[in-house]
């Protein structure tokens, strides 16, 4: 500890003497020592930068010399995780960039000599290879990393910045820390969705439904219940959603249940905007509320929010806006329609039939044992190639559940 507070000492006066010879002293105190904080903090980010680089080389040479096996170690992340000090996320992503790094010279001498943060090396490293290096470099230069994140997603190695992006539909991560009472609300409020909801619901589907609770504009009989920005691309039929000024790719199923009810601008490209259009007319979306009491139509689903006017003969499949075609479902029902989840056949409103096609999900609230036992049915089931009966709702006449059995191939996964 003694040796390293000498060296520490030792170096800011180095960059004292520094200083002094290029004249950035002065006689007002205070404006000496915020110059020299500023020219201080600079001259660490250039050097941890040459460290970073001289560390991702050796990372590579100790993974070359197998340095953790000599050091007790079963492999070079396991050495960077208990000698180095690196979660094991952070050793997975500091080893692909010492490997990336091996074939990109231009790219690693920037970052040694503080051209380049380790954080911006970090996303090039994702999309550069050797033949594109230059290209990628000139393409951020003068960004910060925040802004080169952006710039390569949705594009592949080998790709060039020019080139078109690819669709990126892989799950965003959200961590949240919440303090004990917020935790317990959460808690609460989603055993309020799932009993609402009749079934378990997946983390995507309790914040989504919040989402929409938030940002909606009344109930679904006021207008087209999505109130959000969708964009396609009339040649690739590529989809992107608008999130708060940022544009994020979508899978295309999103974007056929937003078509189901929504106000259609039309192209984007013409000199004189088009008339906007909606896919259901006013009248009929309240006839269809009306008809359907308010509420999802799918049977033990007692969701009254949320909910969503749905095509059963999709109109990409030619199917009508007429009200025999026409039905209120909840927007966790409606995803699993349009994901292939749930079918949804027949007309509205006395002859629809629905179907899980992996059968149906678990109900909210069970015990621990009685959920185990539950899976382990339907996993048997599913290797059986069938699936039970579900129930329909007593005395009701309309919606139920398809009678006829489910032939489901033995490689298909059990519900989660």
């Amino acid at each position: 500890m003694h040796r390293c507070g000498n060296e520490w000492t030792m170096m800011l006066q180095s960059l004292s003497e520094v200083d002094e010879q290029r004249g950035l002293t002065t006689d007002r105190p205070w404006v000496a020592e915020w110059q020299a904080v500023d020219r201080r903090l600079r001259e660490y980010a250039r050097h941890r930068a040459a460290l970073d680089a001289a560390e991702l080389f050796d990372l590579v040479r100790a993974e070359q010399l197998r340095v953790y096996l000599l050091c007790g170690h079963v492999s070079i992340y396991d050495y960077m995780e208990h000698v180095l000090g690196y979660r094991p996320h952070t050793a997975h992503e500091r080893m692909r960039v010492a490997r990336s790094l091996a074939t990109l010279p231009e790219t690693t001498a920037a970052l040694a000599h503080g051209e380049l943060t380790y954080s911006a090396v970090r996303e090039l490293t994702r999309v550069a290879t050797a033949e594109t290096e230059a290209d990628w470099l000139a393409a951020s230069r003068g960004l910060v990393a925040n802004q080169i994140e952006r710039l390569v997603a949705g594009h592949e190695p080998g790709d060039r910045p020019e080139d078109p992006t690819h669709p990126d539909l892989r799950p965003r991560v959200v961590r949240l820390e919440l303090p004990p009472e917020v935790y317990a609300l959460w808690r609460q409020a989603r055993m309020v969705v799932a009993t609402e909801r009749g079934a378990e619901i997946s983390d995507a589907d309790f914040v989504e439904t919040l989402c929409r609770r938030a940002i909606a504009p009344g109930s679904g009989a006021d207008g087209p219940a999505h109130q959000i920005a969708y964009t396609q691309c009339p040649d690739c039929r590529r989809v992107t959603q608008n999130g708060a000024g940022r544009e994020i790719d979508v899978a295309p199923e999103v974007f056929e249940r937003a078509s189901c009810d929504a106000k259609v601008l039309g192209s984007l490209d013409t000199t004189s905007p088009e008339r906007a259009t909606t896919t259901v007319t006013p009248r009929v979306r309240e006839q269809v509320f009306a008809r359907d009491h308010h509420r999802c139509t799918v049977p033990g689903c007692r969701s009254a929010r949320n909910l969503e006017v749905h095509h059963i003969i999709e109109q990409s499949r030619g199917g009508s806006h007429d009200i025999t075609n026409l039905s209120i479902i909840c927007t966790g029902h409606h995803t699993a329609i349009h994901t292939g989840l749930l079918t949804m056949t027949g007309e509205a409103p006395y002859d629809i039939k629905f179907r899980w096609v992996y059968g149906p999900p678990l109900p909210a609230g069970l015990a621990p044992e009685a959920r185990e036992a539950m899976i382990r049915q339907q996993i048997e089931e599913i290797m059986a190639g069938r699936y039970p009966e579900p129930s329909p709702v007593p005395g009701e006449r309309g919606p139920s559940w398809e009678s006829e059995l489910v032939a489901i191939d033995a490689a298909a996964p059990a519900p989660s």
